[in-house]
């Protein structure tokens, strides 16, 4: 009989979906005890659950008595919120097990939440009504949880102190500053906003709301501009995309491609990173959206690492991450298509510049930065994760979950159409004209209308709070180019123009400590399209190329040391804060090397833009 087999045999196993099954095959070991052989002991911690394939085992309880063996199962305290068991198991004869770990046991109650309360049920009938006194789990991780309030108390503290502070003091010296009262009272909304995303005071998106909010009751600006973020053409695609990365998840067909890669790639680590960042490098060109590219991308990771077996949060583990993080936006600045900003800087340019840097020169262009980014990261990465762990993967395991999985599915099919159209939509957009902003909603409406997305699905799995906190984004940056702020911060900037003529090198510098200090308060996008517009037009009068200086804002402009200075990064970290898989700590230390090589490639870049006659 096999393992499959052997599983389906038990009756709580045989009620699960095979996907689900599919992914606890990797982790369900077989074990063989002899006659005598203690299994585990009462009070020990409960790490896996045992389906007995042959032989005897008796339970023993503490007072010498014997429990019953439900089915063939036992030690189902790992499926509960017990975290020990409370028998004695003593193989009688030798005796032939399979084993699933606690982790994997978890995996499926989070894919199949009524096993919870068949194990708990099974659970009972082997206890017979005895008294429990063990502390559950979850009791424990609340009182952790109330250890970890009482620490950040203090900060929440401080942060809100602020919030209601700095706005006065902003609005109390606006008359020593000589600010239109408008933009005075934009300052004081924004600065709020700003120490709510420092400090983490709430939710990332809701800052977002609280300033179009209070944009909107004061009457700063027209309705239609501070709202412009739930209308404009990044928020129509980034909803399409994740509504199309749901079905992608939800279908099976991310886990069916990723055992395909693990099936037919080399089984090395090199190759695991490899596949998974030319994954998101493949994504760059044709999804404008860091975000997008990250939901499809970080369910495909977590995959990889529970079927490679990687420890999660271990080097191995912490280094798939990465490379699928570089592949999707380490070189969001090579494409136009890859991030809608770029367009913002692309329609900055003079019209004889768009000419010259349409399509396929502003790859050219940016080649050498390109190569020199690449060659960085993969002498970090193999420098910083040179662990002995290797990728425990049994290819006949894979090829049986591939079997087990069966044809493709209908909603496989459908995510599979959506993704075919939308990059031919993409790279004939200028054969039809028509925007791949409509390209995406037309296969968002059509997974809805034939029941490939499923409502609750829409509901559940699609991002709304990230989409409010993109909304809440523009409709800022909207405001504060309406009020002029941007002409403001020009004058402010009076010497850059000729560092920009005359020494590039220092300008580069001066340029990337200006954007250091005002991405720690400012965001992304709001600090590229600032910069762009204020720099662009200088670069045209000192005689500098437009698209260098534009570039060049566009790759400093992604420079982020802290979690909350990035939002996809944010996205990253919270699918982490649910399901563990990386070292944060590791993560942000290369992010921080990555940042210098930035630097370094721009100029690596410099003498190749002065042969390409750009400088």
């Amino acid at each position: 009989m096999s393992l499959v087999e052997e599983l389906l045999r038990d009756p709580i196993f045989a009620k699960c979906n095979y996907v689900a099954l599919s992914r606890m095959l990797p982790y369900i070991e077989e074990r063989s005890y002899a006659g005598g052989e203690t299994l585990f002991r009462t009070n020990t911690p409960a790490d896996g659950l045992f389906l007995l394939v042959s032989g005897v085992v008796r339970l023993k309880n503490p007072d010498g008595t014997v429990s019953p063996i439900i089915m063939t199962r036992f030690g189902e305290e790992c499926g509960t919120d017990f975290d020990s068991y409370f028998f004695d198991a003593v193989a009688e004869t030798p005796v032939k097990l399979l084993y699933v770990p606690r982790r994997t046991v978890h995996d499926l109650i989070a894919a199949h939440a009524d096993l919870k309360t068949e194990f708990e049920l099974s659970l009972m009938r082997c206890l017979s009504g005895r008294k429990l006194k063990t502390q559950s789990v979850h009791e424990t991780k609340i009182e952790a949880e109330k250890e970890k309030e009482k620490d950040g108390n203090i900060l929440d503290l401080i942060g809100w102190l602020l919030t209601i502070i700095l706005p006065l003091v902003v609005l109390t010296t606006g008359q020593y500053t000589h600010l239109e009262p408008g933009i005075n009272l934009f300052l004081a909304i924004f600065s709020a906003t700003v120490v709510m995303w420092v400090f983490s005071l709430v939710d990332d998106y809701i800052p977002g709301l609280f300033a179009v909010t209070a944009i909107l009751i004061s009457g700063l600006v027209p309705a239609n501009i501070v709202l412009v973020g739930f209308t404009s053409d990044s928020f129509l695609m980034a909803m399409s995309i994740l509504g199309l990365g749901s079905v992608i998840v939800t279908s099976g067909l991310s886990y069916r491609g990723m055992l395909l890669l693990l099936y037919y790639l080399p089984n090395s680590r090199f190759w695991h990173n490899f596949g998974i960042a030319m994954v998101g490098l493949f994504l760059t060109p044709l999804i404008p959206s860091i975000n997008g590219r990250l939901a499809l991308v970080t369910p495909f990771c977590a995959d990889m690492v529970q079927n490679l077996r990687f420890t999660p949060q271990r080097q191995a583990a912490t280094q798939l991450v990465v490379s699928a993080f570089a592949g999707i936006s380490l070189l969001s600045a090579i494409f136009i298509s890859s991030k809608s900003v770029n367009f913002a800087v692309f329609g900055l340019l003079p019209a004889q510049a768009q000419d010259q840097f349409q399509g396929f020169k502003w790859v050219v262009a940016a080649s050498v930065f390109a190569l020199v980014l690449l060659l960085a990261h993969v002498v970090i990465t193999i420098l910083m994760f040179r662990s002995r762990e290797v990728a425990q993967l049994d290819k006949t395991r894979v090829a049986e979950q591939l079997k087990l999985l069966g044809n493709m599915k209908q909603r496989e099919w459908a995510a599979t159409l959506g993704i075919v159209v939308f990059i031919m939509g993409m790279m004939t957009a200028s054969y039809h004209q028509v925007p791949a902003t409509w390209v995406g909603m037309a296969i968002l409406f059509s997974l809805l209308m034939f029941g490939s997305l499923r409502k609750k699905e829409l509901t559940e799995k699609v991002d709304w709070p990230f989409l409010l906190y993109l909304s809440g984004l523009t409709g800022i940056v909207s405001a504060f180019n309406y009020l002029g702020i941007d002409h403001k911060l020009a004058t402010a900037l009076p010497s850059l123009g000729v560092h920009m003529r005359d020494s590039f090198e220092i300008f580069v510098l001066i340029l990337f400590g200006v954007i250091s200090v005002v991405r720690l308060i400012v965001p992304i996008s709001v600090t590229i399209v600032t910069l762009a517009t204020l720099l662009m037009p200088l670069a045209e009068i000192y005689g500098v190329s437009p698209w260098v200086v534009g570039f060049i804002i566009l790759i400093l402009g992604e420079i982020w040391f802290l979690p909350y200075q990035c939002s996809y990064y944010l996205q990253l970290q919270s699918a982490n804060r649910f399901n563990p898989l990386y070292q944060e700590k590791t993560f942000l230390y290369y992010n921080a090397l990555m940042n210098i090589f930035r630097l370094v490639a721009i100029f690596a870049s410099i003498p190749f833009w002065k042969a390409f006659g750009l400088l």
